[in-house]
């Protein structure tokens, strides 16, 4: 489990991350399933990205995906990203405008959310109990999903790249579009690029 202080209602409090029935889902769950180095480092990376940001409580199953999304932007110099250079895309902007929407789409689940629940935790403290596992869920399976339509026995950077662009709701297809990204052209380029 990890615990991340942030002050929240003028307090600091510990913010715990609770993924996969009470435990953060692991690097050998990831490998069992067959994703990549990469795509574990991109997962793994989540929670501390969201905690840095202090957006821990706002992450829902379209926020996680911007998420990561951003993270692959930034993070990550594999077949998906060749794949969206190739497509004339500007990583760097498409990064930007992520992290706009990401910020904008957290402020309203805060503004509509109130602030966060403090439950006793053991040690006696106050916290906040987040589940990371519900809404990272979805981009796991939907990423498994693209490596099998693709024949493929490994789910890479691209699988979810390819997950989080299906995936994606209105807001973040908005962004997309704006870069010139969809999912047919990404996946057409995705498997141009693993065929050389």
């Amino acid at each position: 489990m990890n615990a991340i202080k942030r002050t929240i209602t003028n307090e600091p409090v510990e913010v715990l991350g609770l993924i996969a029935g009470g435990t953060k889902m692991n690097n050998e769950e990831l490998a069992g399933r067959h994703f990549t180095t990469s795509a574990i480092h991109i997962v793994e990376q989540l929670w501390p990205r969201a905690a840095d940001r202090s957006i821990s409580t706002e992450l829902n199953d379209q926020t996680i995906l911007m998420l990561a999304l951003w993270s692959i932007l930034r993070w990550e110099r594999k077949v998906g990203l060749v794949a969206l250079e190739r497509m004339k895309v500007e990583p760097d902007a498409l990064a930007r405008d992520v992290n706009e929407s990401l910020h904008t789409a957290c402020a309203e689940i805060r503004q509509q959310m109130g602030p966060p629940k403090l439950q006793k935790l053991p040690g006696g403290q106050l916290g906040v109990v987040v589940d990371f596992n519900t809404p990272l869920a979805p981009l796991l399976a939907a990423a498994e999903h693209e490596a099998l339509e693709l024949g493929h026995s490994w789910v890479g950077s691209e699988h979810l790249l390819l997950a989080i662009v299906r995936l994606a709701d209105p807001r973040l297809c908005d962004v997309l579009k704006m870069h010139g990204v969809n999912y047919g052209d990404l996946k057409e380029t995705v498997v141009e690029i693993l065929q050389t």
